[in-house]
């Protein structure tokens, strides 16, 4: 009896100090409940921040980097929603899907561009992007095509293309950019416009003072590749803001507040009417840090002529260094030769002589401390029209190359 007794007392000794035990468990976990939630609160944050950061700078650099990138998304194809208030992207189903008259034109996006994820460096890792802008110009002039007519696939590294708001945001950086170059380069200014005004169709042209039968007869290629349609190309910013106010056959220019002008040039020295157009934008706003970028090129212009090029980059540099402000130079090398470039020009404009003008004339850049961007892989396996002139499907990559450049650029 005393042994069940014992028992019962052990028993209910070990429930009364085990219920004391559950009690003290719930007063600690009541008590410190608190404390975690706050933890796990604050290492979401964090983590959310985390990748707010990243996705604004995904490749932080050196303090000693000066070629930053003004904003970056994930990829190409996607892009973070306003002002990042959810952190889902959202992929964009078209690079030009808001472009007017892409239909029209048959272009889609896979004639300009194909992100990193559709590229493999190896089993694993995607293709990378480009870090600076050494490897980007690299990248840019060394890269080339699978194919007859197939994306432009560039080496080594990626680089972007850019929505229009990225766009806007790269080019309010600078004071002005300025083009000066021959036909070639009219070409890719005309693209230029085109994405900044997102009219495809027509967005290279001064519609407000063409006619409905100019209209139709330069649409699409036609804008750069027809000689009729070139006097209608636009050559300053300014035409555009002050004509052209979206209305009928109108496109606004969506970078309403970045001034941008072409010089026409087919040799060295220039007319002095350019120069003093020239002066005259750097000479605007002297104590405003913004630098004034200088994309430069002569080729076709001048019949491939080593002197003329020379003669024009040491021009046009010296005008920029007397004006003692920031401005920063690329050359554009020429486009290669296509198939149809007439049999009497081989000798003199075909591709083994426009290879060696390619690199002689990027090895003259650097020597002058220039930029240079080479054109003649990007247009060596697209179809030319005329053996020199290439359509919108070349001219519009080009132009994003530029914008690359350009977004390389340090701000100040």
């Amino acid at each position: 009896m005393a042994h069940t007794l014992t028992e019962s007392a052990v028993t209910m000794g070990t429930r009364v100090q085990a219920q004391s035990m559950e009690s003290s468990r719930n007063i600690f976990w009541h008590k410190s409940r608190p404390k975690f939630v706050y933890r796990k609160l604050a290492i979401s944050v964090a983590l959310i921040t985390a990748i707010l950061l990243w996705i604004i700078d995904p490749f932080p650099s050196s303090s000693s980097q000066s070629d930053r990138i003004t904003f970056l998304h994930e990829s190409p194809e996607q892009y973070a929603s306003a002002f990042l208030q959810s952190l889902k992207l959202t992929v964009l189903s078209s690079l030009l899907d808001q472009f007017e008259g892409h239909q029209h034109c048959g272009i889609v996006s896979a004639d300009l561009y194909m992100p990193p994820s559709a590229f493999k460096a190896d089993s694993e890792k995607p293709y990378p992007y480009c870090k600076n802008r050494a490897t980007l110009l690299q990248a840019m002039s060394g890269g080339g095509r699978h194919g007859f007519d197939a994306t432009f696939f560039p080496m080594g590294c990626h680089y972007r293309w850019y929505s229009t708001e990225e766009i806007c945001i790269i080019l309010d950086r600078f004071g002005a950019i300025i083009f000066v170059g021959d036909g070639v380069l009219q070409n890719i200014y005309a693209a230029f416009n085109m994405l900044l005004r997102e009219n495809i169709a027509m967005g290279g042209l001064k519609q407000w003072v063409m006619t409905e039968p100019d209209r139709a007869a330069c649409k699409c290629d036609s804008q750069i590749i027809r000689w009729e349609c070139s006097k209608f190309i636009v050559q300053d910013s300014q035409d555009v803001r002050g004509n052209d106010d979206g209305s009928g056959h109108r496109s606004p220019d969506y970078c309403d507040r970045a001034s941008h002008i072409f010089l026409p040039i087919n040799g060295s020295p220039a007319p002095d009417d350019l120069h003093s157009t020239f002066n005259t934008i750097l000479a605007k706003d002297p104590e405003s840090y913004k630098p004034i970028p200088v994309i430069h090129s002569l080729s076709l212009g001048s019949s491939f002529s080593w002197p003329a090029a020379t003669s024009s980059m040491d021009e046009w540099v010296a005008l920029a260094d007397a004006a003692l402000r920031n401005v920063p130079f690329l050359w554009v090398g020429p486009n290669a030769a296509g198939h149809l470039k007439p049999p009497g020009q081989i000798l003199s404009q075909g591709n083994n002589a426009l290879w060696h003008y390619t690199v002689e004339m990027a090895r003259e850049a650097d020597a002058r401390q220039l930029d240079s961007l080479s054109m003649y892989n990007l247009t060596l396996q697209a179809t030319s029209w005329d053996g020199s002139g290439y359509g919108l499907k070349v001219a519009l990559v080009q132009a994003m190359m530029v914008i690359n450049w350009l977004s390389r650029l340090e701000s100040s």
